[in-house]
């Protein structure tokens, strides 16, 4: 898991309506609704579990400490899909502790290592890597929808094998989705069963991409296709500003609010 930024999620405190609403617009459905469709679950059925749970966000001290506004981003995020959530006011165990006295059963925390949605009523797990992965591979699936395309049709290009894309080419193939595979460590992809890319120029020739990497401002407009379809979770984001800025209607990114969002419905899907 990429270790956050304060100044990269901060701006999600009063934020949430709007990202809503441009995710809305981009691709039909907003964060509710996205996990919805992600995990089957009925507009009843979300709705009983807005009414049964309680939702803790713990800050973990361990590692290198307290991202300053990561849980009361969570919190946001988990509020705006109509969920009673709080950060508690200790943190660690002690913190756990605390949700439990409030009579919460869902509790998210996070330390260096992993970012984890828990149910101690049910016993589910969500870790951010999976969700992350899952919930980006459906939102460039409902942005092609928007488009006329079909994700099963079309050939994608996922870029990035670490940790969250791991996770989706797992996901891809499982789903039998046609992609294929770029990373600069050709190593780290030579026994994944895909064609390969081996040049950023080749990235021109994808209409469709994914893309889980970690390394800001190297993907500039002449490396892609014109009419590109693209979603990435990537921290710090891939494209420069004037990519950015030109993609902009076609292009879901965000740094936590999608994650998150998958990693509760899982945990509260039957």
């Amino acid at each position: 898991m990429t270790r956050l930024r304060t100044e990269w999620i901060e701006h999600m405190l009063d934020g949430m309506d709007d990202y809503n609403r441009q995710l809305q617009d981009k691709i039909g459905l907003n964060l509710a609704e996205l996990t919805c469709k992600t995990w089957h679950l009925t507009e009843a059925e979300f709705e009983k579990a807005r009414n049964n749970h309680r939702i803790a966000i713990v800050p973990v001290t361990q590692g290198e400490g307290i991202i300053s506004a990561f849980s009361q981003s969570v919190a946001a995020i988990v509020y705006s899909m109509g969920f009673q959530a709080f950060v508690t006011g200790c943190s660690d165990v002690d913190g756990i502790w605390e949700g439990t006295k409030q009579g919460c059963d869902i509790f998210f925390l996070a330390d260096d290592t992993r970012y984890l949605a828990l149910n101690i009523k049910s016993g589910k797990a969500s870790d951010n890597n999976y969700a992350t992965a899952l919930g980006f591979i459906n939102a460039l699936k409902a942005l092609m929808n928007k488009k006329g395309k079909d994700i099963y049709q079309e050939k994608i290009l996922q870029i990035g094998y670490g940790a969250v894309g791991k996770e989706a080419a797992e996901i891809l193939l499982k789903e039998k989705v046609d992609f294929h595979l770029f990373d600069i460590d050709m190593e780290a992809v030579q026994n994944v069963s895909r064609h390969k890319l081996t040049e950023t120029s080749q990235l021109k020739e994808y209409q469709y991409m994914l893309d889980f990497t970690n390394q800001g401002g190297w993907m500039k407009k002449a490396f892609l296709h014109p009419d590109l379809l693209y979603a990435s979770p990537g921290v710090p984001h891939s494209m420069d500003e004037e990519t950015r800025s030109y993609y902009q209607d076609r292009a879901v990114h965000d740094n936590l609010e999608i994650g998150t969002a998958i990693m509760l419905g899982q945990i509260i899907a039957g």
